[in-house]
């Protein structure tokens, strides 16, 4: 019976040799993990030297009622219009609930191109269904005008179930997905409308604008922009304390509002105003004894001792100079 051996080359002394080699490997291994101390080093000093956000995420949470969710900035400036078009069309909490469910479900508050055959939009809705143009549900100021003048018409809507309501506007080939939104919904109804308070805060990109002065008005060029986007999605927002050199500028609270119902509208426009604080360059917001400022870390509310920055009355806002 024959059997195989394993031969062992051996050195002068009798001994194994030994492969060579095996020093280059670990000296290779020694300076590959210098090398990543040291990046992750140099990305350390960037960071706290260089007031470069590399490790704050771009987000958003909303919080109410002991629930939150976060958010990229995208989804919450969108899930802010459509709550600004309900309070504007006089559509109570409840609607406003039920257009974020659906949103929710429907887009996930991205105001997508495309969808389901012709579906398009935040709520995918179709031209084809007579919901308007491409161009016009596109806009989500539009879409959600469209969405709420179909919900007020659905038949004793405010006594149905939210996933009822929905379907009843969306007809949607699942009708009853849009229930799983509806604490999420909530959340954020009663983060837009203001009565959970300073219920948004946002980490910011650090967006780059260009060199903002302000004209005869006292508003900057972005500060323009604010106002067109408040009074668009609001309806008739009064701006207060712009003044020339300034950067700064107050979003009045309606007239007819007081109390409870007055504190809830302020924070409603704080929350609108630090949700669209990238896309627009609002760098602070300040009411009722808080400033949230996008160099707050981690973008979150802080108390103010500055009457003027943060009053009970109006929302100020301070716009970017730009760069």
């Amino acid at each position: 019976m024959s059997r195989t051996s394993t031969t062992t080359s051996a050195g002068p002394t009798g001994s194994p040799k030994r492969r060579r080699g095996g020093g280059w490997l670990t000296g290779l291994i020694v300076v590959l993990v210098v090398a990543g101390l040291l990046a992750g080093l140099g990305i350390w000093l960037v960071h706290k030297l260089g007031g470069i956000s590399i490790f704050n995420t771009a987000q958003c949470v909303a919080v109410s009622s002991n629930s939150s969710y976060t958010y990229d900035l995208e989804q919450m400036q969108n899930a802010s219009t459509i709550a600004a078009v309900g309070v504007k069309l006089g559509v109570p909490t409840y609607g406003i609930q039920i257009a974020e469910a659906t949103a929710l479900q429907e887009s996930k508050l991205y105001d997508l191109s495309g969808g389901d055959r012709d579906s398009i939009g935040l709520f995918q809705q179709r031209p084809s269904q007579g919901w308007g143009t491409v161009a016009q549900i596109e806009d989500t100021t539009y879409a959600s005008t469209a969405f709420y003048n179909a919900l007020l018409k659905v038949s004793n809507w405010q006594s149905l179930a939210l996933t009822v309501a929905a379907q009843d506007v969306q007809h949607s080939a699942y009708p009853t997905a849009y229930a799983g939104k509806a604490q999420e919904a909530g959340v954020l109804a009663s983060v837009f409308t203001g009565s959970a308070g300073s219920g948004l805060t946002c980490t910011l990109d650090g967006p780059t604008f260009s060199a903002q002065a302000t004209n005869s008005s006292g508003l900057t060029t972005q500060g323009e922009a604010v106002v067109a986007d408040a009074q668009k999605q609001w309806g008739t927002v009064s701006v207060q304390d712009a003044s020339a050199g300034s950067r700064s500028f107050a979003l009045a609270l309606p007239g007819d509002l007081s109390g409870t119902s007055a504190t809830a509208r302020g924070w409603a426009y704080a929350n609108w105003a630090v949700s669209k604080a990238e896309a627009l360059g609002i760098t602070q917001v300040g009411y009722d004894g808080k400033t949230w400022s996008s160099t707050n870390s981690p973008g979150s509310w802080q108390a103010s001792s500055d009457a003027s920055a943060a009053p009970a009355d109006r929302v100020v806002l301070t716009m970017t100079s730009g760069s």
